[in-house]
Parts: C-alpha cells; sequence; structure tokens
C-alpha cells in the first residue's frame, strides 16, 4: 500500500504535508507510510477514500481503478467541496 499511497499522491499533485492535511496526519506520518516504516490504519484507509474519492480495493490490493467513477452531479459535489475546504 505505501507505493500506492505515493502514487496516489503524486497523481494528486500533493507534498507529503499537503496530503497529510487532508487525511489528519502529518507530513512524517506520510513519509513513514510510504517509505513502508508504517502502514496505513484503517482509519486513515477511510479518510483517504472519502476525502479523495479513491477506490479502497485499488488502495487494498492495486485491483481496479484508482477512483471511483462519479456521476456528473456528483463530480461537480466533489469539487464544489474540494474548492470550499481549501478556502477554509
Amino acid at each position: 500500500m505505501n507505493e500506492r499511497l505515493k502514487q496516489l499522491r503524486t497523481v494528486l499533485g500533493l507534498s507529503q504535508e499537503a496530503f497529510g492535511e487532508t487525511v489528519g496526519v502529518t507530513k512524517a506520518a506520510i513519509s513513514r507510510i510510504e517509505s513502508g516504516i508504517n502502514s496505513l490504519s484503517d482509519r486513515m484507509i477511510l479518510s483517504i477514500v472519502t476525502q479523495h474519492n479513491v477506490n479502497e480495493r485499488w488502495l487494498r490490493t492495486g485491483e481496479g481503478d484508482m477512483f471511483i467513477e462519479l456521476s456528473k452531479d456528483e463530480q461537480i459535489c466533489y469539487r464544489a467541496k474540494r474548492i470550499l475546504l481549501n478556502a477554509a
């Protein structure tokens, strides 16, 4: 999972610090997970899936698509939520 976390963060264009902020952990925590020192907790997986529309199966196993396909309305809501969270 550590390699997939790094891949996801890179695709999202986020630094370790910025990604950590989105899921409620520090840059150091993300670094330790990406380097394989620590593993992702179920709570963190849930945060990543929820905050970034990530396919949980992909994150856990590498199977399937990285992101969950959203309808047009869901995409609009997701983007609006991201904008509002970044503005706060």
